[in-house]
């Protein structure tokens, strides 16, 4: 099983699961293996659940959890938030958007929001 991050709320993704194409946000996406469970931040993509129940993830970047020292975290946050206060064209300010929303994301993924 797997349970991604879609823009709806969190889904869970079993064997015979109805064919479905969901947007994921950036969040958590946890797969369970048996009693393993090994939880990677997504920035954010597509999951594609087939008729024949299997799930194709596409996301632009996935890391385990492990490898994010939250002081970094935090500082790529404030300097997203200082770059959207100077930001002065639609594209300066769309990725300084973008990193508060990935950065906030991964705060909270990480238990620290």
């Amino acid at each position: 099983m797997i349970i991604v991050p879609a823009t709806t709320g969190q889904m869970g993704i079993l064997p015979g699961h109805v064919p479905t194409i969901a947007e994921l946000k950036p969040g958590i996406m946890s797969v369970h293996e048996g009693s393993e469970v090994t939880q990677y931040f997504v920035s954010g993509g597509f999951a594609f659940v087939h008729p024949n129940s299997v799930a194709d993830v596409t996301v632009v970047d996935a890391y385990p959890l492990d490898v994010f020292d939250p002081e970094e975290v935090r500082k790529g946050l404030a300097e997203f938030n200082a770059k959207s206060s100077t930001a002065s064209t639609d594209a300066e300010k769309a990725e300084a958007q973008i990193g508060i929303q990935v950065h906030s994301a991964l705060l909270s993924s990480l238990g620290l929001s």
